[in-house]
């Protein structure tokens, strides 16, 4: 059996309330999927916390008024709980004997390290995941209105260069044990003149900065129906000794540990033969083999 090292226990659009019973929720799918335990990662702009400590982040951008007015009312609409509320429920779970880590998806904003910092610093997390969704003030994967417009403004090599730079800030930091669907630019299809820079921005950042890299199913339910990153990042990652991790990104009980078997089949065509994951910020590496070989479902 797998872990699912990303789970989000909010769907986009949704604030249902987070509770154990909906945590028992998750870890009976989970179970029924053929997953033994799942880290819960809820992104960083459900807290409230966070809302008030990074509040105006947005207006860094100021070349695009019109998208940091977006940026700012996305943070403000999706606001639902404390995190002292969160990690507290979690942890309830966890002594509850249910197979669940405490875990967060912190946004990386460029210039506000000692910010997010000292959000992260009071709780005993178990893994936190870093992506990087915006580009300024510009959230790249939300495909509406000025977001989808600004794809067809900006030059797509551009794009994925200045994605590379944030990763490598990102892992500088220092303030993630895993790197989230690292080659998120390509989720709508677009593809520059190469992605090999992004590629080895990808794993050079994972390696001066410590990091896991994720491999992520839910790229196969976005337009470029593949998973996060693709292979010939797994191959680089594997060469340069990194470890994996497994994600299926799931806002929604039924998700959790998506197609886990086809994660597992693109690490052994890279050469892996473990995956980690990840409690009290510290990996363990799990095999794949026993891992797919104990699956109840075949997915």
């Amino acid at each position: 059996m797998y872990v699912d090292s990303h789970v989000h226990l909010q769907p986009h659009g949704e604030q249902p309330p987070i509770t154990l019973e909906r945590i028992r929720r998750y870890v009976e799918a989970a179970s029924a999927n053929g997953i033994a335990q799942i880290a819960l990662t809820e992104h960083l702009f459900r807290f409230r916390e966070a809302y008030e400590l990074l509040h105006g982040w947005w207006d860094a951008d100021s070349a695009d008024p019109a998208l940091s007015a977006i940026a700012h009312a996305y943070w403000k609409d999706h606001v639902s709980v404390d995190v002292a509320d969160y990690v507290r429920v979690v942890e309830e779970a966890k002594s509850a004997g249910l197979p669940v880590l405490l875990g967060i998806e912190m946004d990386w904003l460029s210039g506000r390290a000692d910010d997010l910092r000292r959000f992260l610093a009071p709780y005993d997390w178990d893994i936190v995941l870093g992506s990087v969704h915006w580009i300024g003030a510009w959230q790249i994967d939300t495909p509406d209105g000025a977001n989808w417009a600004e794809w067809v403004q900006r030059s797509i090599d551009e794009v994925h260069a200045e994605y590379g730079v944030l990763l490598r800030e990102l892992a500088a930091s220092k303030l993630s044990d895993v790197l989230a669907h690292p080659d998120l630019p390509k989720i709508h299809g677009h593809r520059p003149t190469s992605f090999t820079p992004l590629h080895e921005a990808i794993v050079e950042a994972a390696a001066d900065g410590g990091c896991a890299v994720e491999l992520n199913s839910n790229g196969y339910n976005a337009p470029v129906a593949e998973a996060y990153p693709a292979l010939p990042v797994i191959e680089r990652a594997r060469a340069a000794g990194l470890s994996i991790t497994f994600a299926s990104d799931a806002h929604r009980p039924e998700r959790v540990g998506e197609r886990f078997d086809d994660l597992a089949a693109l690490a052994a065509r890279a050469g892996y033969r473990e995956y980690a994951s990840f409690e009290a910020r510290r990996p363990t590496l799990h095999s794949l083999v026993a891992a797919a070989r104990t699956d109840p479902v075949s997915r």
